[in-house]
C-alpha cells in the first residue's frame, strides 16, 4: 500500500519491526518502574539521580566495546541473549518486589545490570536493522525504528501506572518480562538481506580502537557524538525527574505520572509518522532547531510547575518537548546511519548510544544540584525544577551555535 513507510517493503524488517515494538513496551514499563519503586522507598530527588547514575555508568563503560562485538558477531545472537538476560533480571525484581524483600538500592542493582547487558544490546540491535533493508529504504526505515520506541512511550507508561495501581509493580515487571520473550521468538525469524562481512583480522580491543579513529576523521559525525553528548546530559535529564515532579510539586499518583511520561511519547511518536514515508528531508535543520525549540520549552514547563501547577498544562509542554526530542533524535540517527560506512556501523552506533545514557546520568547532577539549591536557600521542591530550566537553555544556546557557526554539518544535510 503506498501509503505504508517504504521500509514496509521488506517482509523481515516488518517481523523485526513488530518484535521491536513489543521489546520497547517492556523497556519503558522497566523505566517507569525502576523510578517509581524508588521513589517510593526512598523520596529524596538524590534517590532518583543516584538511580540514573546506576542504570547509565556501565552503559557508558562497555557501549563502545559492545558496538565492536557487534561489528565481528551476530547481531541477531546478541540481540536474543541480551533479551533473555533482561527478562530474567525483570522476573527477579518482580519476586523480590512482590514478596516485600526490595529495598530502593537493590533497584540500583537491578539497573547496574541491565545498563551492562543494553551496552551491548543496543549497539547490535540499532545496526541489525538496516541489514534487512535495501540501502534506499533506510531513511525510512530508520523513522519506522524510531517509532517503535517513541510510540511506546505513548502506551508504556501508561500500562505501567494503570497496572501499578490495580495490580501491582510484580505484574507490570512480568509482562515486560514476556514481551522480551516474545521478541525473541520474532527476530529469530527475520534474516539479512547479504551474508555479513567477517572480521578476520584483529579483535575487539583493536576493533574499538580502529572504530575511534574513523570517528575522529569524518568530523561531521565527531559534531553529531559531541552534541548528542552534551544535549542528553544537560537538557534531557528532566524525563527522569517526572516522578519526582509528579508526586512532590504536583501532588499526583501512579496513573497520573504515568500520564506525563506518555506525554513524552505522544509528541515524539508524531514527527516519526509525518516522517515515515521517506525520512527528515533537511537532517541538519532538523537537529538543530529541534534543540532551540526543546530547550524553550522546557523552561516553559518549569516556569509553569511553579507558577500554575496545573496538570493539564504540564501534560500540553511536555507533549512539545517530546516532540522537538524526536525531530532531534531521528534526523542525528538518520545522518549516521545514511553515512558510516557498513563495516563501522555497529561501533559508530555504540557511541551514539552511550549519549542516550547521559540522559540517566543527567538526572544525577539534577537530582543533586536541585536538592542543595533546596537545602543552599531553604526552598521546598524548587531546585530540581531551576536546575532543568539550565538545561533548557544550554539546548537553546547549542543548537543555535551549531547552525550558524559550524559548517561541518552541511555535509550530512
Amino acid at each position: 500500500m503506498k501509503f505504508l513507510p517504504d521500509a514496509f517493503n521488506s517482509k523481515h524488517f516488518k517481523n523485526y519491526f513488530v518484535g521491536n515494538i513489543l521489546s520497547c513496551h517492556g523497556i519503558q514499563i522497566f523505566m517507569f518502574s525502576s523510578s517509581w519503586i524508588v521513589h517510593e522507598l526512598n523520596e529524596s530527588p538524590e534517590a532518583l539521580g543516584m538511580l540514573g547514575l546506576y542504570a547509565s555508568l556501565p552503559t557508558l563503560m562497555f557501549n563502545v566495546f559492545g558496538g565492536a562485538i557487534a561489528d565481528r558477531y551476530s547481531k541477531k545472537l546478541i540481540v536474543s541473549i541480551c533479551q533473555l538476560i533482561f527478562a530474567i533480571l525483570l522476573f527477579i525484581f518482580a519476586y523480590f518486589y512482590g514478596v516485600g524483600l526490595m529495598e530502593y538500592w537493590h533497584v540500583y542493582i537491578i539497573a547496574g545490570l541491565i545498563s551492562f547487558i543494553m551496552a551491548f544490546e543496543n549497539p547490535a540491535r540499532m545496526s541489525f536493522f538496516p541489514s534487512l533493508l535495501d540501502k534506499k529504504y533506510l531513511s525510512s526505515g530508520v523513522v519506522v525504528d524510531l517509532f517503535a520506541w517513541q510510540g511506546t512511550r505513548v502506551v508504556a507508561p501508561l500500562i505501567a501506572g494503570f497496572i501499578f495501581a490495580a495490580y501491582g509493580g510484580s505484574i507490570a515487571l512480568i509482562i515486560a518480562a514476556i514481551f522480551m520473550i516474545t521478541f525473541i521468538s520474532i527476530l529469530s525469524t527475520t534474516k539479512p538481506l547479504q551474508n555479513k562481512e567477517i572480521l578476520q583480522k584483529g579483535n575487539p580491543l583493536t576493533d574499538v580502537v580502529e572504530g575511534l579513529k574513523y570517528v575522529y576523521s569524518n568530523k561531521p559525525i565527531v559534531v553529531l557524538l559531541s552534541m548528542s553528548f552534551l544535549v542528553y546530559l544537560a537538557g534531557y535529564a528532566y524525563m527522569n525527574m517526572i516522578p519526582y515532579i509528579g508526586v512532590q510539586i504536583y501532588g499526583v499518583g501512579s496513573k497520573e505520572t504515568g500520564l506525563l511520561l506518555s506525554g513524552t511519547g505522544i509528541g515524539a511518536v508524531l514527527p516519526t509518522i509525518i516522517f515515515a514515508k521517506s525520512g527528515i528531508p533537511n537532517k541538519r535543520v532538523g537537529a538543530c532547531f529541534s534543540l532551540v525549540f526543546s530547550g524553550l520549552m522546557i523552561i516553559i514547563f518549569t516556569l509553569s510547575s511553579l507558577i500554575f501547577q496545573s496538570i493539564i498544562l504540564a501534560f500540553i509542554l511536555i507533549v512539545f518537548i517530546g516532540f522537538c526530542n524526536s525531530i532531534y533524535v531521528t534526523s542525528v540517527m538518520s545522518a549516521i546511519q545514511i553515512y558510516v560506512n557498513d563495516k563501522y556501523r555497529a561501533r559508530v552506533v555504540g557511541i551514539f548510544v552511550m549519549s542516550f545514557s547521559f540522559m540517566s546520568l543527567g538526572s544525577l547532577w539534577v537530582g543533586l544540584l536541585g536538592g542543595f539549591i533546596d537545602e543552599y536557600f531553604s526552598l521546598e521542591h524548587v531546585g530540581v525544577l531551576v536546575t532543568i530550566a539550565f538545561g533548557g537553555l544550554i539546548l537553546s544556546v547549542v543548537g543555535l551555535t551549531l547552525y550558524y557557526f559550524n559548517n561541518s554539518l552541511k555535509e550530512i544535510s
